[in-house]
């Protein structure tokens, strides 16, 4: 992604919403003038976002359009990041599907949302796809491949009953559960990109992904599937035996290791994590009951990487993993388990959509208008993460090439830099230091979050020095 997308938000928000079709131009024009205000200060409130209450206002009305949907709003960024993923040249492009919960739960006053969680909360439930490119240490984020927010309906006395009495709510009462939902992206997307072009692409999902017609549906159109397992299904192995597929994965000796670096959670800090690995071939057997039953099995592969504990009482990691790209030796396992490992990716999605972009805090009356602003702040949470990966782009060239003069002079003023002629990397880990990154050795390269508070102050800075500039 250009540095010039961040430089000039009104450029890049024509980029986004110039092309929608809402029914009006002035619509159009005005999707743009919005879109280009959040993006400037993505985590503000509205009435923050629009500055006069004239924009405010005409902000509120676009909100209120019924022709003005998410779908709308989202499908020329959409069908952009499809053509940049062919036209990218990489061999494989991922993309990385998850669901989430936006909670709504303390906003009383808004209408139309469905139940989340365990039927007492309120919210919309938002499954996304974004297709990246896979780089070691920072993949090339193309953006938004598809998405697909739903409302869930009103739930009876009874429904509740059942759902306070079990841990896991049944979701018989929505119109797409989400085992539909990841077969409904792939073919909302489309047919995969066509063997001639020797590009390969492959569908990512988490545990919640282990479903039978989500692989069928995928295969049927090409595509190629990397899924966590969850379900200890009935498979046939090499041998032609009847096994059970998470017996038959632990069952393998070590074949290849292989150390990867994980991320930490909830606070705790990353750490190396040496693993075994092992592969094999296998055969997953259709459902014994349920609309699936009839269809054809399905072949792949098993990989499963495995963390020896230090001791017999602590738990190591373990993946045990599905794969419809064929594993033919040692470099392709372990190349498939950095392509799950990717996705942490659609995680710092969320957390850009909800943290940077305040989504949950939005107070808006209906249901139906925060759909609508979600067509913006979606696009706008994948602007904030592409940030890192511009931030770690031509590290060692000069910055000159990329940044506006001024721009380069106001944080080395407010620096104490004694040089103006900063490669990007300096450039970059500068505006970091401005949203509080240290720098020390230990710490890294910087996250999005500090990158974005950096990037800003750095923005309020330029553009006061430039007023004053035009004032004397």
């Amino acid at each position: 992604m250009s540095v010039e997308n961040f430089t000039d938000p009104e450029k890049w928000a024509l980029q986004q919403w110039g092309d929608v079709d809402l029914g009006d131009s002035r619509r159009t024009n005005r999707a743009v003038e919005v879109g280009s205000a959040l993006a400037q200060n993505p985590g503000a409130s509205l009435p923050a976002q629009m500055e006069s209450w004239n924009q405010l206002k005409a902000a509120y009305r676009l909100l209120g359009e019924e022709n003005v949907t998410h779908t709308a709003l989202s499908q020329p960024h959409w069908q952009s990041t499809l053509c940049e993923a062919k036209q990218s040249g990489a061999p494989v492009v991922l993309f990385i599907q998850d669901t989430t919960e936006l909670d709504y739960t303390a906003k009383k006053r808004t209408s139309g949302l469905g139940h989340i969680g365990n039927g007492k909360g309120q919210g919309i439930m938002l499954h996304t796809c974004l297709a990246i490119v896979p780089k070691p240490l920072n993949p090339d984020i193309l953006g938004i491949a598809r998405q697909l927010p739903w409302i869930r309906p009103e739930i009876t006395k009874a429904e509740k009953r059942a759902l306070k009495q079990s841990e896991n709510p049944p979701d018989s009462t929505i119109e797409h559960t989400e085992g539909d939902i990841w077969g409904d992206i792939i073919e909302s997307i489309g047919v995969a990109a066509a063997p001639t072009t020797q590009q390969t692409w492959v569908s990512v999902g988490d545990r919640g992904s282990d479903i039978f017609s989500y692989l069928r549906r995928s295969l049927k159109l090409g595509w190629q599937c990397l899924i966590r397992v969850k379900h200890n299904r009935v498979i046939t192995t090499p041998d032609n035996d009847k096994a059970h597929l998470k017996q038959f994965a632990r069952s393998l000796s070590p074949m290849a290791q292989k150390t990867i670096v994980l991320r930490g959670r909830d606070g705790e800090q990353s750490r190396q994590v040496d693993l075994e690995i092992a592969w094999e071939a296998i055969t997953i057997k259709p459902p014994t009951s349920g609309p699936e039953r009839k269809e054809l099995p399905i072949s792949g592969w098993c990989i499963r990487c495995w963390e020896v504990p230090d001791d017999d009482s602590s738990e190591g990691l373990e993946w045990i993993l599905f794969t419809t790209v064929p594993v033919t030796d040692a470099t392709v396992a372990k190349e498939q388990l950095d392509w799950y490992a990717t996705r942490w990716v659609i995680e710092e999605y969320h957390k850009c959509l909800k943290s940077g972009c305040a989504i949950e805090q939005r107070q808006l009356e209906t249901g139906d208008g925060l759909l609508r602003l979600l067509g913006f702040l979606a696009i706008v949470a994948v602007r904030l993460l592409q940030l890192r990966t511009a931030s770690r782009m031509d590290g060692a060239a000069d910055a000159r090439q990329f940044v506006p003069n001024y721009m380069l002079k106001v944080l080395c003023a407010r620096l104490g830099l004694f040089k103006e002629q900063l490669s990007l990397s300096e450039f970059w880990k500068s505006v970091a230091r401005l949203g509080g990154f240290i720098g020390r050795k230990s710490d890294g390269s910087p996250g999005w979050q500090t990158l974005w508070r950096g990037w800003a102050r750095l923005q309020d800075m330029c553009w006061a020095a430039q007023l004053a500039a035009q004032q004397f």
